[in-house]
């Protein structure tokens, strides 16, 4: 490894970086850039959905057909997290392997 092993961030972020490398990560990689823009987002689609439905009379109060717009970015954001919590496992553990190597 080329990276200084105490650099924890730098090597976490290179190891999630390299787990989400590919076309079928796209949405996670996206997700993980512009996290706060994306939950906004999909917290005013979720109120426009719901206020939407209310006025027109298709339901008499909030349904959970509005907040539909959070759960694909809920499964995108648990998907960034685990990959994430295992980057910083695999850093743990080379530094747990690097320590026993010096005693």
């Amino acid at each position: 490894m080329d990276m200084d092993v105490e650099d924890r961030d730098a090597v976490v972020r290179a190891a999630t970086l390299k787990a989400l490398s590919g076309p079928w990560n796209a949405p996670v990689r996206f997700l993980g850039r512009h996290r706060t823009a994306v939950w906004a987002l999909s917290g005013i689609l979720c109120f426009l959905t719901n206020t939407v439905l209310r006025q027109t009379g298709v339901v008499d109060s909030f349904s959970a057909w509005g907040f539909l717009w959070a759960r694909p970015v809920f499964v995108v954001d648990r998907r960034f997290a685990a990959i994430r919590r295992q980057a910083q496992a695999q850093h743990i553990a080379t530094l747990e392997t690097a320590l026993g190597a010096r005693s």
